[in-house]
Parts: structure tokens; sequence; C-alpha cells
């Protein structure tokens, strides 16, 4: 991700926040408020942006602290959101793909999701990419003159020994490339 993905990731949240309850924000944010997202969390948090061939946006996905105590620091939970164009086009299971490898690599080892229901398509987005279904929240909040449900979801993605030390997003990026290059 750079910041010029700001403006464009800000456009997805936007369009997600005014026409669905896919994201629970009711105020629409800016490509300032999302370069401040991530710049307060890139170190240790991926942030990805998928593009077409033609530089097109597609759509990005995020990992963010799942709750602040220690005991939690090897749980995050993901985000994800793709452009309307590029729905149904394997672009949100690409992006959980990289975003899960980064995870695992920088020494993660739970990732939780939650997904409005219905919501058809995420619920097969997450449960194809690996996350089982651990819980409803029925309902969690209201929005767009209705009460809404989430669906918590989990996945693993290692093994429950002593946990490691999590490592910075650069220096894993920095490690796949080396490797990609060897």
């Amino acid at each position: 991700m750079h910041s010029d993905d700001c403006p464009h990731i800000a456009a997805v949240l936007n369009h997600a926040i005014a026409h669905g309850v896919a994201h629970f924000g009711t105020t629409t944010t800016d490509a300032d408020e999302v370069l401040g997202d991530w710049q307060g969390t890139r170190e240790h948090m991926p942030w990805l942006v998928a593009q077409g061939e033609d530089g097109t946006f597609l759509g990005f996905a995020k990992a963010s602290k799942w709750k602040v105590r220690q005991a939690y620091d090897w749980s995050v939970e993901s985000g994800i959101y793709i452009s309307d164009h590029a729905q149904g086009q394997g672009v949100g299971r690409a992006l959980y793909h990289m975003l899960f490898m980064l995870l695992a690599a920088q020494g993660y080892r739970i990732v939780l999701a939650g997904v409005t229901v219905p919501n058809p398509a995420s619920e097969r987005l997450h449960e194809s990419c690996g996350f089982t279904r651990v819980g409803d929240i029925a309902p969690a909040g209201y929005k767009l003159g209705r009460w809404v449900s989430v669906r918590i979801y989990q996945k693993h993605l290692g093994a429950f020994t002593e946990p490691p030390r999590i490592r910075r997003v650069e220096d894993v990026w920095r490690e796949l490339e080396e490797h990609a290059q060897a």
C-alpha cells in the first residue's frame, strides 16, 4: 500500500458506509483519515491493496488489533472491502491469501472477522478462506433504520505453542522479496 491508495480506500469505505450495513460507520471518512489510520498501524498491521492490470483500484484488506490487553497480542481482526466492479472475481480471496501469509510470518496466530448477516457473498468468502463460525451477536448494532446482527468468524494461522515475538510488516515483506528473488 502507498499513500496514493488512501483516496480509493476512502471511496470504497464511504460507499459501504452510505449504502449498506457491512461497515458500521455512520459518517464518511476521507483520504487524510485513512492515511492517519494506516500510518498509525502499518508497522505491525498489514494493509494490502489489489489493482487491476490497468492500475484500477479493486479493493483492500487490512489487519487491526483485536483487543488491547497483552494476552491478545497474537490475535488480529481482518477487514476487507472490494469495489463493486470487482466483486465476484476472486479479488477478496487473493487479498486474504496474501494477508494471512503475512500475518502468519509475522507471528500472529488468530484472525477474527465480523460479518453482518445475512451477507451471503462475505459469508462464502470467509468460509472458503478457512474461517470457522464461532458465534453470532444478534443484534449487534442499528444502522439504516434496522437492527443488524454480526457473525464472528475465526481462523487459525499457526501452531499454538509458545508464541513468537510479533515481527514488523516491513521485515516480513523484505524476507518474502529476497526469497522470491532467490
